[in-house]
């Protein structure tokens, strides 16, 4: 231990190479897992909060009938399955409809969200988005639109809409609301697209007194993409208990190209965790190896005196211990540090076009950062682990050296 500090003290410039090495790949790794763990987040609390739920009870599809979602006639009969279901940490009844938008003259094609408010809005708070008008009531006849429709069909609070059903399981059905509120929606397609109404409106729509799309569900201790457990758990309870005639969807199964864009996720951060470890090793390999060959003559010299070939491989090794372990604390020391700043200053906002993808994307344009434990002790240790094994090769030469040959080494 004596030596191997006395020699990293000698040669400090090389000793700070090989502890950036290590530091920088772990400080990286870190700031990756933070930004994609936000990314993560972001798309998880969209997709749930204001459109999919965790799970969703729908009735089963039959193939070739369409791209509508198929109606609930009765949706007495999964509500009351959900009595039998542990976990379940809350519910609604949704109703979504394909129509026709038109004002004036202008008309677009929408689906209209017929949804309980008093309901919905403690999960999705969807009240705290209005930029224009008031939330929706449950006795309300009047509808919100996001900002994006408002400015594509040129509405305003106050004005009249007419709606056009155009589902193919409902009779066919027109109404007139007024526009009460306009709300930002988290995700562009959103805001151009959907059209929010009561319950009792979108059943008016739909000229039905029980029709239903979905029962939407969240799941007590799900709080993001990563807990899969406990969905996979509620999912399978939830298909047990229901008769045939139903399906269970959880909020991947319902947003594909999130499911998608998760899977590709994973491996890139493994290959780019692969190359920081990689160039980090290399690094690690290369100045101790050069070290060593520094050293020839001195390792010579402690060999001929009687050290065994274990204790001079202890000595390289313990040198290399030391600093990959000091620069795998320090590289996750600074990146916590940063992740902390960012979340302190709520996060970095986009503008421009990179604010605008984000949003098309349903994420938030502000860069915010998330690590959890497991991911700062993962980077670190694996770094670490991955040094300690680049340095076996010159600690391996030091010892197998023959002392007299090492003694007459010249540089």
């Amino acid at each position: 231990m004596k030596a191997a500090i006395r020699h990293m003290m000698r040669n400090r410039r090389r000793t700070i190479l090989t502890l950036c090495a290590v530091l920088i790949p772990v400080y990286f790794l870190i700031m990756m897992y933070g930004f994609i763990n936000s990314m993560m987040q972001d798309m998880f609390e969209t997709a749930t909060r204001f459109d999919t739920g965790h799970v969703q009870i729908r009735a089963e599809e039959v193939k070739g009938t369409g791209s509508a979602i198929p109606l609930i006639r009765d949706g007495a009969v999964p509500l009351n399955a959900l009595a039998s279901v542990d976990g379940i940490e809350w519910s609604t009844v949704r109703l979504d409809l394909p129509a026709l938008a038109s004002v004036g003259e202008r008309t677009r094609t929408v689906y209209v969200r017929g949804l309980v408010p008093e309901e919905i809005d403690p999960v999705s708070n969807l009240s705290e988005r209005m930029v224009e008008g008031s939330f929706l009531t449950s006795d309300s006849d009047g509808v919100l639109v996001g900002q994006e429709l408002a400015e594509l069909l040129e509405l305003k609070v106050g004005d009249d809409m007419v709606l056009l059903g155009v589902h193919p399981d409902a009779s066919l059905g027109a109404i007139r609301a007024p526009i009460v509120g306009i709300f930002n929606a988290p995700e562009a397609n959103m805001g151009r697209s959907m059209v929010l109404a009561s319950l009792a409106t979108a059943r008016r729509l739909a000229r039905s007194d029980t029709a239903a799309s979905a029962i939407v569900l969240r799941v007590d201790g799900v709080r993001g993409p990563w807990d899969t457990g406990e969905l996979d758990k509620t999912v399978a309870a939830l298909r047990a208990v229901l008769p045939a005639g139903y399906d269970v969807q959880d909020w991947l199964e319902l947003v594909p190209f999130v499911k998608s864009y998760l899977a590709i996720l994973t491996p890139t951060m493994v290959i780019m965790a692969i190359i920081f470890f990689g160039l980090g090793a290399l690094v690690v390999v290369n100045t101790l190896y050069l070290s060593v060959m520094e050293r020839t003559r001195e390792i010579g010299l402690i060999l001929a005196l009687g050290s065994s070939r274990s204790r001079v491989m202890g000595m390289v090794l313990t040198e290399a211990g030391i600093i990959t372990v000091a620069g795998a604390f320090y590289g996750a020391l600074v990146g916590v540090g940063l992740v902390l700043i960012v979340q302190a200053f709520g996060g970095i906002p986009l503008w421009g076009q990179m604010a605008a993808y984000m949003k098309e994307m349903g994420i938030n344009p502000v860069l915010n950062m998330s690590i959890r434990a497991s991911q700062v002790l993962l980077s670190a240790g694996a770094m670490a682990v991955i040094a300690l094994l680049a340095a076996w090769l010159p600690a391996r030469r030091a010892a197998n050296l023959e002392p007299m040959e090492a003694m007459r080494y010249v540089e």
